[in-house]
């Protein structure tokens, strides 16, 4: 069964607190699984995800992730100096 570290920053912290998970969470992936199928599978509104990380890096929603994957949500609304420090200022 693979798996992936998840953890969410900001006003993300919220959805954690409220269903009881670990910080960070140890969740299941499903074969093709990605960021973006894994945030609708667990009830993470994607509009309330600015970016993804992924071992550190900012990556796509629609990147494949792997057994072992660190995996990060960072909510929309940061300020664009942390935006620029974090790596994510003009990605899409």
């Amino acid at each position: 069964m693979a798996r992936v570290e998840l953890r969410a920053f900001g006003s993300l912290m919220n959805i954690f607190s409220a269903r009881g998970w670990t910080f960070p969470a140890e969740v299941e992936i499903f074969p093709g699984e990605t960021p973006g199928t894994l945030m609708e599978r667990l009830g993470i509104p994607p509009e309330e995800v600015e970016a993804v990380f992924v071992n550190g890096r900012v990556e796509r929603k629609d990147c494949p992730l792997q057994d072992g994957d660190r995996v990060a949500f960072v909510p929309a609304g940061i300020p664009s100096v942390h935006r620029v420090m974090l790596g994510f200022y003009g990605k899409r």
